[in-house]
């Protein structure tokens, strides 16, 4: 793939109308996927315009960084940030990874990835970690073929 034109970098207020843009996107792409993700708070726009706020006010709970593709945004990244007593450190979480569908399967996924893999490495996280839905195949392959490990678990929630 030509990665020329190809840009990941922190949110910035800018992006505000397109991250909610996206992640309402995925939100309802995962809903549709998984009875599980019904109960989660509005996915409307005022609840997301807070949520991106209170995000870019605490950037030590979470990055969110855009993808850009020939000045068009095209996907996003949402981390988090934990201590893992286990990992004798910080552990990056890869809470949301989404790549708008006709940007897929152009390997800008796998560019995204090999991003934040770096970007935590730089800031001294010891471990990546992410789940991703069992009703995801295309998604399993993709992590797989970047090398990632699965572990079955099972994934609680509560909601407070």
């Amino acid at each position: 793939m030509e990665n020329t034109s190809l840009i990941i970098r922190p949110c910035s207020i800018n992006d505000k109308e397109a991250w909610i843009e996206l992640n309402r996107e995925f939100m309802a792409y995962e809903i549709q996927d998984a009875d599980f993700w019904n109960n989660t708070a509005s996915n409307s726009y005022d609840r997301f315009s807070l949520t991106f706020d209170e995000a870019l006010n605490h950037p030590e709970w979470i990055t969110l960084l855009i993808l850009e593709q020939e000045h068009q945004i095209m996907g996003f990244a949402n981390l988090m940030t934990i201590y893992s007593v286990w990992s004798h450190g910080k552990a990056l979480i890869l809470d949301d990874l989404y790549i708008k569908q006709e940007a897929r399967g152009k390997g800008i996924g796998r560019v995204m990835m090999e991003y934040i893999e770096t970007l935590g490495k730089e800031k001294g996280y010891k471990r990546l970690q992410f789940q991703s839905e069992d009703s995801n195949p295309d998604a399993h392959r993709f992590y797989t073929k970047l090398g990632y490990a699965s572990e079955a678990m099972k994934f609680y929630v509560k909601y407070l």
